[in-house]
């Protein structure tokens, strides 16, 4: 029965996580056909990581009638992790296009990520991510009388879990401005708000963490809100990890998707769906979705800063939205399940 999980998780959420993890093969299909305002056009399309402990490109091609199309990265830590940037360049064209075919495998995580050594740039401070002032002061009062820093991080994500909340209003995925939204003292925003929050005050409390910028590939089988097929063109969505030097291993830490369940399934913080979720996401997650980088506050080859990495960027002249709506920059993104 291809729908068993899904039933279990109706009839007993529990049982799924006894289950064994489940991987799931992906197709994502990238079609790109920007406007030429100024006779020269620039397309950064964001690449997903090509393998790691959750999640394995299998295969990836292109075709287009660009000028040219490379491979560009770039290096954010001494441990080599780096962004993958598909950069296609369109002189003069008439119908500029480019088509990208992804296959992926990607598993269902339960447990630690293996890592040794992380490096320190998970625990600096960057334009968005601040750690002094008011981070630095929400972090102590969360974490206080705590000394172990498994303990910490998971008072973060309560607090996160207990405090925030969805914003249906905010554009795109948010801005993740740490220190903004805490003096703001309204703590709405979406994924890239509320799971850089995570970031911010574990690295205030001296535990190494990082957003994952990522997409959404499938349905769910843990929460209707929480998957996508078909059209994913605006299926972004942010993830989190932290450190654990203990376990030495990357933990899942996914604040916001929490509040996404509450907001979009109307339900409360004590519904029992919620509450199962709750226990989850500290340390789990789903393979329906796929990573694309840990980019935040980097430049792209042409100097262009960026906060960080989810949508295409395209540049043609004066013309240079910020790829949050797919009609601007002309894209789609399909996604289809090929196994299971």
């Amino acid at each position: 029965m291809r729908n068993l999980p899904f039933i279990l998780f109706l009839l007993c959420p529990s049982l799924l996580s006894r289950a064994s993890p489940v991987t799931r093969q992906i197709e994502l299909l990238e079609n790109f056909q920007p406007v030429m305002k100024e006779g020269v056009a620039d397309l950064y399309i964001p690449l997903p990581m090509k393998e790691s402990g959750y999640q394995k490109v299998t295969s990836e091609t292109h075709e287009s009638n660009a000028t040219w199309v490379k491979e560009e990265k770039v290096v954010m830590d001494k441990i080599g992790d780096s962004i993958r940037i598909l950069h296609a360049h369109w002189n003069k064209a008439d119908h500029p296009s480019l088509q990208l075919r992804e296959v992926m495998e990607l598993t269902d995580r339960d447990g630690g990520l293996t890592a040794h050594p992380v490096d320190t740039f998970f625990l600096e401070p960057s334009d968005h991510v601040q750690l002094d002032g008011i981070v630095l002061d929400t972090a102590n009062k969360i974490t206080k009388g705590l000394t172990d820093p498994d303990q910490k991080a998971e008072a973060i994500y309560n607090w996160i879990v207990d405090n925030t909340f969805r914003d249906a209003k905010t554009r795109g995925c948010g801005l993740g401005d740490v220190k903004s939204l805490l003096k703001s003292g309204n703590f709405g925003g979406k994924c890239a708000d509320l799971n850089s929050l995570f970031v911010g005050l574990a690295r205030a409390s001296g535990i190494p963490a990082r957003e994952i910028w990522g997409l959404r590939v499938s349905p769910s089988t843990r929460s209707p809100s929480l998957g996508k097929n078909g059209d994913v063109s605006k299926g972004q969505h942010c993830r989190a990890e932290y450190y654990s030097n203990k376990k030495k291993a990357w933990f899942p830490a996914d604040a916001a998707d929490i509040r996404k369940v509450i907001l979009e399934e109307n339900l409360t913080l004590n519904d029992p769906h919620v509450k199962d979720l709750r226990k989850r996401f500290f340390g789990t997650w789903e393979g329906n979705w796929v990573a694309l980088n840990y980019g935040r506050d980097f430049q792209l080859s042409n100097g262009k800063k960026m906060n960080f990495f989810m949508y295409p960027q395209l540049i043609n002249g004066s013309f240079a939205p910020d790829g949050v709506d797919p009609a601007e920059v002309s894209y789609t993104y399909t996604a289809k399940v090929l196994t299971q």
